[in-house]
C-alpha cells in the first residue's frame, strides 16, 4: 500500500486573484493572457513601456468587459481572466486580438499578446480558483506564440459550430507539469495572423533555440557538419575548438536546418552546468520530456531507442564521464552532434575542429573577412549605419586579428560600437591586454578571449564590476528576484541586467512565465568567480546564495502537500541547479566551509528531504544527506538529526532497513533529550514502519500508536495522520482489514480538510487495498477508477507502481493471467528502476495475491517480460483500462508506509 502523510509540513492554497464577487460557479472557462518578448519590448522603449502596458489593458479590459469577464488578477502584462461561458471567452478573445494586431504602439515596435483557452471545473477557493485546471489554461497561454490564440479541446467543443468560431487542430502536445499531452487548436479569424511555429511545447519534437543574431563566416562548416550528421559514417560527431569560438552557435544552426530529418525530434541540451555524468543523464531526461520521477540511464536509453533523434549536447569538457554517457546514448541509436572543448574518444566519433573565424592579414583586403562582417553586423545592433569603410577599416582589422577571429571576443567589443570608434577602441583593446598576454601556461586563444572579457570588464562602472562578479556564482539560469536577493538594495535588478545585456556580458531569454531568465556565458562566469575571489568576497557572496535558495525551499516545499503542488514542484525543480550548487559549496572543504555554511548545507538538506522523498529523487537526496551527515560528524544540533532522519527515511525506502533503524534510534534518543516532541513524533512514526517492515507487528503498533497520541498532544494533524495510517497497515497485516479500513476512512476525513494532496492519494491508495486484501475486488477497482489517474500524476514512482499493483491483483481475482502479469512485470520494473522494493509484508501478501493465477498460466514469465517493457505512462492505462471493466467482461497491490 501507499505511504501516508510524512512530513508534517504545512500546505498552501492557490489565490492569483484579487477580490471580486459572483464568480462563475462549476464550469469555467479560463483566459490567460500576456506579452510575448515583453524584456526586448521594454528594453527598445525604456520609460515608454508603461504607454504599451497601458494601451494593451486597456484593449483586453474593454473586450473581456463587453463579454462578461471576470478579471482573476493582472501580472505585469498577463491577464487571468473567467467567463461562465466558454463562448464569450472566445469572442472576447478574438476580438482583444483583433484590436491589439490592428493597434499602433509606441515607437513603432511590435507588441503581440499570446492567449490560451481551457473550459474545466476549478475550485472555488476564497476570491479565486484553484486546481489543476487553472494550470492548464496557464500552460496552454504558454505555449502559444505572440498574436496567437490557443485553446483546448475542452473549450473547442463547447463553441465550435457556434456564431461561425473557426479553429485549426495543431496536434497534441505535451505541457510543463501535466501528466498527459493535452490537443490544442488555433483560433482563427480573417483578421487575424494564421500562420505560426508549432507551440511552445515538451512534445513539439524540437526545442532549438532560435538565436537573435546571424551565424556570420560558418557557411562551409554547416554544410560539412549537416552532411556528416545525417549521412556520415558514426553516431558522434564532436565540434570541438577554443572557448568562445562559436561551437555552441553553429550546433545551434545545424540542429535547426536538421528538423525535418529527425521526425522524432532535435533536441538540445544545454549542458553547461552540469558537472557530473549522473546529472548529464538527469539533463537529457529533462529536455526529452521525462522530467519527474528519479529516471536511470536504462529508462532513457528505452525510450529514445526506437525513435528518429538528434541529441544536440553542448558544452562538454567539464563532464569527466561525458563520453560514458555519449557512448551509451550513441549506441542506442539516436544521432549525436557534441560541443567540446576536446575530442571525447568514443568509438565512431568524427571530430570536427572550428577554427576561430578568418581576418585579414596586414596590408591585406579587409572586404570579404568573416571576422570584419561579424564585428560590423554586430556594431549595426547597438549603433546603426555603422560600416567598414576606408577610414576604419584597418582599426577594424587590427581588432579582428588581435582577437584572433574569436567571435565571442569580437562581439564583446563591437557592443562598445555605441561608445567608441574603431580607432579608440583599438587603443583601449591594446592598452588593456599587455599583462593579461603574458600569463604564463595559458593558450593563446584563451588569452586572448580572457582578455576580451576583461577589457568588456574593465569598462564597466564599479557597481556593474560588483553585479558581475556576485551574478557569477548562480548556476545555469536564474531570474530577477534571484538577482535582486544577491545583489541587495545597490542596484535594481531591471537596469543591472539590462546594463549587461548590452554589452554581451549576460543572455536573457524569455522563461516559461513570460519573465526573463538570465544566464552567464560559462566562460564569463569563471571569470567573474575569479574576480569574486581575488575581491575577497566569495564567502557572503556564496553565503547569501545558498541562503536565498534555502528561502525558496522552506516555502515551496510546504506547498508540495497542497493544491499547489504541481507548481511548488515546477518551482523548485527549475531552480535545482542552483540548489546543487549551493550544496556543493556549502559542503565543501576549504576557507569558504565554514561552520555557518554546514549550517547552511543541513538545513538544505532537511528542507529538501521531502521533495527529494516525495517528487522521485530519492537517489540524489540520499547521496547528498550521506555526504552531509559525513562531514558534519563530529557535531550534534537539530539540523544535523533532521538530515539523519532524512538519509534515514531514504535507506528505508531503498530496503537497507537495519541501517535505518539505526539512525532513526538516534534520531529518537535526541529529540527524547532535548524534549521536542514533534521530533519524538517524527522519529516514533518512522520506527513504527521500520519493524513493520521487519515484521515485528507488536513493536511497530506500539510505537505507532505512541506517536500519533504525541502528534495530537502538540497539534501536528500531518503527522497524526501518518502514524494512523501506518498502524492501520499493521492492523491489516495482522489480518484486522475491518479495523484498518475504519481507520483509513478517519485519515482520508483529516486530509481532505487539510487539503493535504499527498495524504489524500496515499490513503486512497490504501482503501483500495484494503478492499483487495477483504476480496472487495469491484470496491477496490471503483477506487482506482475515480482517483488513479490523479494518483499517478502526482509523480510519485511508489504511489504509480502501487496503482499498477493495485490493478494487477484486480486482474488476479477476476481470472484474467496475462493482464495480471503484464502488470506486475510494469510495477517491478518501476520499482527496479528506482530502487524502491515492496516491503517484506507487502511482498509477500501480493505474491500471494497474484499467485492465484500465476500458476495455471504457462505464459506468465513473457507476458511479464513484455510488460516490463512499458513505461510508467503506459503502464497506468493498461491498469485503468483493466479497472474500468464491469467485472464480469473478461476484460494494485503492496501497502505503502509513510515513515517520513
Amino acid at each position: 500500500m501507499a505511504p501516508g502523510p510524512v512530513d508534517g509540513r504545512g500546505h498552501g492554497v492557490a489565490n492569483r486573484g484579487v477580490a471580486v464577487t459572483h464568480l462563475p460557479e462549476g464550469t469555467v472557462s479560463m483566459l490567460f493572457t500576456d506579452i510575448e518578448g515583453s524584456t526586448a519590448v521594454l528594453r527598445d522603449l525604456g520609460p515608454r513601456y508603461a504607454e504599451v502596458l497601458s494601451l494593451q489593458r486597456s484593449i483586453v479590459r474593454a473586450a473581456v468587459g463587453r463579454h462578461d469577464g471576470h478579471e482573476m488578477g493582472t501580472e505585469g502584462d498577463s491577464f487571468f481572466v473567467t467567463f461562465a461561458s466558454a463562448a464569450d471567452a472566445v469572442a472576447a478573445a478574438r476580438e482583444a486580438q483583433r484590436e491589439l494586431t490592428a493597434a499602433t504602439w509606441p515607437g513603432g515596435v511590435q507588441v503581440r499578446v499570446r492567449m490560451g483557452l481551457h473550459t474545466g471545473e476549478p475550485v472555488r477557493h476564497e476570491d479565486g480558483y484553484v486546481g489543476l485546471d487553472v494550470h492548464r489554461a496557464a500552460r496552454v497561454c504558454g505555449a502559444a506564440h505572440g498574436g496567437q490564440v490557443l485553446l483546448t479541446e475542452a473549450t473547442w467543443q463547447l463553441v465550435r459550430g457556434d456564431g461561425g468560431a473557426r479553429a485549426a487542430d495543431v496536434g497534441a502536445h505535451r505541457l510543463k507539469d501535466l501528466p498527459h499531452p493535452e490537443r490544442l487548436f488555433q483560433l482563427l479569424d480573417d483578421d487575424l495572423p494564421a500562420d505560426f511555429p508549432p507551440p511552445r511545447s515538451l512534445g513539439s519534437g524540437s526545442n532549438v533555440p532560435v538565436p537573435r543574431t546571424s551565424l556570420v563566416g560558418r557557411e562551409a562548416e554547416l554544410a560539412d557538419l549537416t552532411r556528416l550528421v545525417t549521412g556520415g559514417p558514426g553516431a558522434v560527431v564532436t565540434l570541438t575548438g577554443p572557448a568562445g569560438v562559436g561551437k555552441s552557435r553553429l550546433a545551434m544552426a545545424v540542429a535547426a536546418s536538421l528538423e525535418a530529418a529527425f521526425p522524432d525530434g532535435v533536441y538540445f541540451v544545454s549542458l553547461a552546468a552540469v558537472r557530473t555524468g549522473k546529472v548529464m543523464w538527469t539533463t537529457v531526461a529533462e529536455t526529452v520530456g521525462l522530467a519527474g520521477a528519479e529516471l536511470t540511464p536504462e529508462m532513457v536509453l528505452a525510450h529514445l531507442a526506437p525513435r528518429r533523434v538528434l541529441l544536440v549536447l553542448d558544452n562538454l569538457e567539464q563532464i569527466p564521464d561525458a563520453a560514458e554517457v555519449v557512448r551509451a546514448l550513441a549506441d542506442a541509436g539516436p544521432r549525436v552532434l557534441a560541443t567540446s572543448r576536446r575530442a571525447l574518444h568514443v568509438v565512431g566519433e568524427h571530430e570536427h575542429p572550428l577554427d576561430p573565424l578568418a581576418v585579414p592579414g596586414p596590408g591585406r583586403p579587409v572586404a570579404g573577412s568573416p571576422a570584419v562582417t561579424l564585428f560590423a553586423e554586430r556594431a549595426r545592433l547597438v549603433r546603426p549605419g555603422f560600416a567598414v569603410g576606408p577610414d576604419n577599416a584597418e582599426d577594424v582589422a587590427a581588432i579582428c586579428r588581435r582577437l584572433d577571429g574569436l567571435p565571442l571576443a569580437i562581439e564583446l567589443v563591437a557592443a562598445r560600437a555605441k561608445l567608441l570608434g574603431p580607432r579608440a577602441m583599438r587603443a583601449r583593446l591594446d592598452q588593456s591586454l599587455g599583462i593579461a598576454a603574458s600569463e604564463a601556461g595559458r593558450p593563446g586563444r584563451q588569452r586572448t578571449l580572457r582578455d576580451a572579457v576583461a577589457w568588456s570588464y574593465d569598462l564597466l562602472d564599479p557597481a556593474r564590476q560588483r553585479a558581475l562578479r556576485h551574478l557569477s556564482v548562480f548556476e545555469g539560469e536564474f531570474d530577477l528576484d534571484d538577482v535582486a536577493a544577491l545583489l541587495g538594495d545597490e542596484d535594481d535588478p531591471l537596469d543591472t541586467v539590462a546594463a549587461l545585456m548590452d554589452v554581451n556580458l549576460v543572455v536573457v531569454a524569455e522563461g516559461p512565465d513570460g519573465e526573463p531568465r538570465v544566464r552567464l556565458l560559462r566562460t564569463i562566469a569563471d571569470f567573474g568567480r575569479e574576480r569574486l575571489a581575488e575581491a575577497g568576497e566569495a564567502p557572503d557572496v556564496r553565503r547569501r546564495h545558498a541562503e536565498h535558495f534555502l528561502a525558496i525551499v522552506e516555502r515551496e516545499v510546504p506547498r508540495l502537500r497542497g493544491p499547489e503542488y504541481l507548481r511548488a514542484r515546477g518551482r523548485i525543480e527549475d531552480r535545482l541547479s542552483n540548489l546543487r550548487g549551493a550544496l556543493r559549496w556549502a559542503l565543501g572543504a576549504g576557507p569558504d566551509g565554514s561552520p555557518r555554511a554546514l549550517g547552511l548545507a543541513l538545513r538544505l538538506c532537511e528542507e529538501l528531504g521531502w521533495f527529494w522523498y516525495g517528487c522521485g529523487y530519492q537517489a540524489e537526496g540520499r547521496r547528498w544527506l550521506a555526504q552531509a551527515v559525513q562531514v558534519a560528524s563530529d557535531v550534534e544540533s537539530a539540523d544535523l538529526v533532521g538530515a539523519l532522519h532524512g538519509l534515514g527515511v531514504l535507506l528505508l525506502e531503498h530496503g537497507e532497513v537495519p541501517a535505518a533503524r539505526e539512525l532513526l534510534t538516534e534520531c529518537l534518543e535526541y529529540w527524547r533529550r532535548t524534549g521536542d516532541d514533534a521530533g519524538v513524533a517524527r522519529e516514533l512514526n518512522a520506527l513504527g514502519v521500520v519493524h513493520r517492515v521487519l515484521s515485528e507487528p507488536d513493536q511497530a503498533r506500539e510505537l505507532l500508536t505512541e506517536a500519533a497520541a504525541v502528534a495530537e498532544r502538540v497539534g501536528d494533524r500531518i503527522r497524526q495522520c501518518s502514524a494512523m495510517s501506518n498502524l492501520a497497515l499493521v492492523h491489516l497485516d495482522t489480518g484486522r482489514p475491518a479495523e484498518a479500513l475504519e481507520i483509513f476512512h478517519r485519515v482520508l476525513r483529516h486530509t481532505l480538510e487539510l487539503d493535504d494532496r499527498w495524504g489524500i492519494a496515499v490513503t486512497r491508495v490504501n482503501i483500495a487495498g484494503t478492499h483487495l486484501h477483504e476480496r472487495r475486488t469491484d470496491d477496490a477497482a471503483a477506487v482506482l477508477r475515480r482517483h488513479g489517474r490523479e494518483i499517478a500524476s502526482m509523480g510519485d514512482v511508489d504511489l504509480t507502481a502501487i496503482v499498477v499493483e493495485h490493478a494487477a491483483v484486480v486482474a488476479a481475482q477476476r481470472g484474467r493471467a496475462r493482464a495480471a502479469a503484464r502488470l506486475v512485470g510494469a510495477a517491478g520494473e518501476m520499482r527496479a528502476r528506482a530502487d524502491l522494493p515492496l516491503p517484506a509484508p507487502d511482498r509477500a501478501w501480493f505474491a500471494a495475491a497474484v499467485g492465484e493465477v500465476r500458476e495455471g498460466h504457462g505464459d506468465w514469465d513473457r507476458d511479464r517480460a513484455a510488460g516490463a517493457e512499458l513505461d510508467a505512462d503506459a503502464a497506468v492505462d493498461e491498469a485503468l483500462v483493466l479497472v474500468d471493466a464491469p467485472a464480469g467482461s473478461g476484460r494494485g497491490d503492496g501497502e505503502g508506509t509513510d515513515s517520513r
